[in-house]
């Protein structure tokens, strides 16, 4: 499961995902597509959400045009990019916007976030029926948590797979960014603030959907698969808040996870029992990652030394999903977090 020069205000939470990472070695790098398979370099498009097209250099919402700035994100399963008011100039100095002359509309937000799941299918199978259905899955749940503030805020739909949402300036705790003493404190009071809203996030366990902003508070990103579970789930209320409960525990138990390995000391006794889980459930969940995770990261690495995917210097990629994470000598870096 992405990704710094414009402050926050309190109207304008943005998401922003920090970069991660740099560009590999030239000697990591492959020179380029073999002679016999460079007519399958199309094919490696189709592994990303947007095929070959990639993210729409510019959209229109909002009653403004936003231009493509920046790739966050560009996987199997969905696109991220950062987006600007082209009439907008931002100095690189003191991050103060300084709008065109004849502009003077501050209304609208500078920046957005544009989110895109999966729309083109691959080998036959209807991906991009689904990622319309994940896509409006998940707008539904960002709507469930209007008024929490560490979660960002749809702000329009552009398209039955496109949507965009708040930019906030920060980074993700992949990055391991100095964090203040009470982070994670105020990371479970927003957790328990979404999950009263009866929704499980279940995508806590990747570190890249925990933002931290510049005044140090907490953000939630990406509810993609995020679910929400009523009173009447299981037709029973007490059996739908039971499993409600049951599984809102596995986000918990990511946060303190993530609690143990960025703030150690700060972690009580209590947390620190949090912080293991050795249910069965999980443990069946482990026994079927663990190879899948292996088998991915190999396939990703054979197509990059083939030439069939890209590498950092293609602009539809970027460092947390680019196959170079995965060659041996990029991938030490990752193995903590698993």
């Amino acid at each position: 499961m992405e990704m710094h020069t414009e402050p926050s205000t309190a109207g304008d939470r943005y998401t922003k995902l920090p970069e991660r990472g740099s560009a590999p070695a030239p000697s990591d790098r492959p020179p380029g597509p073999a002679t016999g398979t460079r007519h399958l370099h199309w094919f490696g498009r189709y592994f990303y959400a947007c095929g070959a097209q990639g993210l729409p250099p510019q959209i229109t919402c909002l009653g403004a045009v936003y231009a493509l700035e920046r790739v966050l994100k560009h996987d199997f399963h969905a696109a991220t990019g950062l987006y600007k008011r082209p009439e907008f100039e931002v100095s690189s100095g003191n991050g103060e916007v300084n709008p065109l002359p004849g502009v003077s509309d501050f209304k609208r937000p500078i920046r957005l976030i544009g989110k895109i799941n999966r729309r083109t299918h691959f080998c036959l199978l209807p991906l991009g029926l689904i990622g319309r259905l994940l896509s409006r899955s998940e707008v539904r749940n960002l709507q469930r948590c209007e008024g929490i503030a560490a979660v960002p805020r749809v702000l329009a739909r552009i398209d039955p797979h496109m949507y965009v949402y708040e930019y906030i300036e920060g980074w993700s705790l992949h990055e391991k960014p100095p964090l203040p003493a009470d982070f994670f404190d105020r990371l479970v009071v927003a957790l328990g603030q979404v999950h009263a809203r009866n929704l499980v996030h279940f995508d806590l366990h990747k570190p890249g959907n925990i933002l931290i902003d510049t005044e140090g508070r907490p953000h939630l990103i990406d509810f993609q698969i995020a679910r929400h579970i009523g009173e009447r789930f299981l037709l029973a209320r007490r059996l739908s808040a039971g499993l409600r409960r049951w599984l809102q525990s596995y986000d918990l138990y990511h946060v303190y996870k993530h609690k143990r390995r960025l703030q150690p000391e700060l972690l009580t006794e209590a947390e620190k029992r949090l912080s293991y889980n050795h249910s069965l459930a999980l443990e069946i969940h482990r026994v079927i990652a663990r190879p899948y995770k292996k088998i991915r990261r190999a396939s990703l690495r054979y197509l990059y030394a083939k030439g069939i995917l890209t590498g950092t210097q293609d602009s539809g990629t970027c460092a947390e999903t680019n196959p170079v994470r995965w060659t041996k000598t990029n991938s030490d870096a990752d193995k903590e977090y698993e």
